[in-house]
């Protein structure tokens, strides 16, 4: 496999991209692309690019400024809507009650449910969503 690499004109805001301290987020500017302060993860290991292990080890020799500690991502995590639906059953009991029909006649008369509705987690941006609060609500 070839080597791609991009000369790197500046990178600035290094911080480390996981917990076990091997990876570091930077913000850079390469020199051949028109955007400025692009978001990279850089890596020692990185077999690939050239300027990843260039980018890193600057970062670690201080070029970029002090790295800063690691923040866990809020993960996303499962939200259920629990909810009771009056079942064609429902409408059975009441007959039952009236003296319609018998206890043999009726099995069931509320279908119970939690249903998955999707994944949630805390909104980043808080003060402009309410935390995510509203999230699937239309």
């Amino acid at each position: 496999m070839s080597e791609t690499s991009y000369e790197v004109v500046r990178a600035r805001n290094p911080q480390w991209a996981n917990a076990e301290k091997n990876m570091i987020d930077l913000e850079v500017d390469f020199a051949p692309l028109d955007e400025n302060w692009l978001p990279y993860t850089a890596s020692p290991t990185d077999n690939d690019v050239e300027h990843s292990r260039y980018l890193y080890t600057q970062a670690i020799n201080g070029e970029y400024g002090e790295i800063a500690d690691y923040e866990p991502k809020k993960l996303w995590t499962p939200w259920f809507e629990d909810k009771t639906d009056a079942s064609c059953e429902a409408l059975v009991q009441i007959l039952l009650e009236k003296g319609i029909l018998t206890d043999e006649e009726v099995d069931n008369v509320l279908i119970e449910s939690s249903e998955f509705k999707g994944f949630s987690r805390e909104a980043t941006d808080a003060g402009t969503h309410n935390g995510g609060a509203y999230w699937g609500n239309v």
